[in-house]
């Protein structure tokens, strides 16, 4: 199998061997071989379901906690109303 970083690229190679594995079992006959064979392939395939599975958990965002803060505003203040140049009118 060869290594890849994408891990839905790994378990779609693991299928593909398990594939190989059930084919090479049927033309082997009966016995031990076949069994094995039947064996890695159905190990192959549940290497490839947890493959699948972690590539699902990477693709969901991440979580992220927010913590909310409340800001008591202050009204207006008295100097709001008064003119630029500090005089107060009559």
């Amino acid at each position: 199998m060869t290594e890849s970083a994408d891990p839905r690229a790994q378990a779609a190679a693991a299928r593909e061997l398990a594939a190989r594995a059930r084919r090479l079992a049927h033309g082997v006959g009966e016995g031990a071989e076949r069994k094995r064979l039947l064996q890695y392939a159905q190990e192959l395939e549940e290497h490839a379901a947890e493959l699948d599975a972690r590539a699902s958990e990477a693709g969901k965002p991440p979580i992220v906690e927010q913590q909310q803060q409340q800001v008591q505003q202050q009204g207006p203040s008295d100097t709001a109303d008064d003119p630029p140049d500090g005089e107060k009118p009559d």
